[in-house]
């Protein structure tokens, strides 16, 4: 089966008749980075530029088109990763991928400087409510917590949409985030299944409830990005 195919096969089956989970804030703070956990409810734009090589594979901007988010190339100088920056450059953390196939797709997160430590991870999933992906990852806004299960959380992303995508990310009965295709922002929107192979990745729109890290909802689209619009 080829890589088009399949994703199609795999991403386009939506649960319409599973309700979805209401909007709203976590019951507590989800953070990769604390300072960025949002304060009110946060509206982004994810911009692709360029290509897999380019210093900046994505950019991601606030609704008044502030830069809040770098993203370089995945191939993009001695790095064979993604590298997440804040708008004055700093690197936040860095996106990797493992396997060789779509079937076996791994992603992981790791911090600056941290060399192998893994601080999330995510990977595909199937199951009856039609979630495609989860995503655990370490709760740096538990830190102090003594709650040893706020420490280490995981995140169902479900898929909706046939024609135009979106995407529920879920946190227990919570829709906490979510990421859609933009109709505002698209010059030309992807309608045509046949066209994803070119690799056409449409620019998404993000929400962000407040309580939640808006870097880590950054990362769960580029991810999405890159996985299921076929990023080369």
């Amino acid at each position: 089966m080829s890589y088009t195919s399949y994703s199609d096969a795999r991403m386009s089956h939506s649960f319409h008749s599973n309700p979805r989970k209401s909007l709203r804030s976590p019951e507590r703070e989800l953070a990769f980075r604390k300072e960025q956990i949002a304060t009110t409810k946060r509206s982004l734009i994810l911009k692709p530029q360029g290509d897999a090589r380019s210093a900046m594979s994505y950019k991601i901007t606030d609704s008044d088109d502030t830069l809040e988010f770098t993203v370089t190339g995945r191939k993009y100088g001695d790095r064979s990763c993604r590298e997440f920056r804040d708008s004055s450059g700093l690197p936040f953390f860095e996106l990797h991928t493992a396997g060789l196939s779509i079937f076996s797709s791994r992603w992981y997160i790791t911090l600056p400087g941290g060399g192998d430590v893994k601080v999330a991870k995510a990977g595909p999933q199937v199951s009856w409510n039609g979630s495609v992906m989860k995503f655990t990852f370490q709760n740096m806004a538990a830190a102090d917590t003594k709650r040893e299960e706020d420490k280490e959380l995981t995140l169902s992303v479900a898929k909706y949409g046939v024609a135009l995508s979106f995407f529920d990310i879920v946190d227990n009965d919570r829709r906490i985030a979510e990421v859609r295709e933009s109709i505002q922002h698209n010059d030309k929107l992807n309608l045509r299944r046949s066209s994803r192979a070119q690799g056409h990745r449409p620019t998404l729109e993000l929400t962000v409830m407040p309580g939640v890290d808006a870097s880590l909802v950054a990362a769960i689209a580029v991810i999405l990005s890159d996985w299921y619009f076929g990023s080369n």
